[in-house]
């Protein structure tokens, strides 16, 4: 093998090695609004969120209680954290088209808002938490998880809220919402208020 071939070889190998380093990975989602102080926790460090910064998968998004985030993820969806709440992103990969392929966020406790971009394909979002997971495909929906317990109510389209204890799911359309409790069922989905809706949208609105 010449040098020539070598170094092409060599060059090769490293740009893989580039790809491969979170550093250089495209971002799951950008910072595109904030209220208060807010952090992104990542490679060991806790740093104060701005907008524009990337968020990385693996990366956890920390809201003080006065704080609230918006993220605009990679394939169009938009994320909004209330304050008081924990989120990590588990898994986000999209196509070269923008195409969502997988996404997984890791709700630790809090409340969210997710304007979740339709596919031309069938391309799951998922948020899990401790007592369950909720898995929608596109639709405008909000998940809150308190110790012990998870609730979704449902703006647009349609969520399947699964208990992680006994593997039993619950189907919520629109203008519904549901509860899952540690170890048990998923409640049966109700009609939700307006003033039970207009209550998680406040939380959740960026000014």
């Amino acid at each position: 093998m010449g040098w020539r071939r070598v170094r092409v070889v060599l060059f090769a190998v490293a740009l893989i090695a580039l790809c491969r380093d979170p550093a250089f990975a495209a971002p799951a989602g950008t910072v595109v609004g904030l209220s208060g102080a807010c952090f992104v926790q990542g490679g060991g460090q806790r740093a104060a969120a701005k907008m524009g910064q990337p968020v990385q998968v693996s990366d956890t998004i920390d809201v003080p209680a006065d704080g609230k985030m918006k993220l605009r993820m990679a394939d169009g969806t938009v994320v909004s954290v209330a304050g008081g709440t924990r989120v990590a992103v588990s898994s986000y990969a999209v196509d070269a088209g923008g195409q969502r392929q997988d996404a997984k966020l890791s709700l630790a406790q809090g409340l969210l808002r997710a304007a979740v971009a339709p596919m031309g394909r069938p391309a799951s979002f998922e948020v899990d938490t401790a007592v369950g997971t909720a898995a929608v495909r596109g639709t405008d929906w909000f998940i809150e998880a308190a110790p012990g317990s998870v609730q979704v109510g449902v703006l647009e389209g349609a969520v399947n809220l699964t208990s992680a204890a006994t593997r039993r799911s619950e189907t919520i359309p629109a203008r519904w919402g549901a509860r899952l409790e540690a170890g048990r069922d998923p409640v049966p989905a109700r009609v939700w208020s307006q003033a039970e809706f207009q209550a998680v949208i406040s939380r959740t609105q960026v000014p």
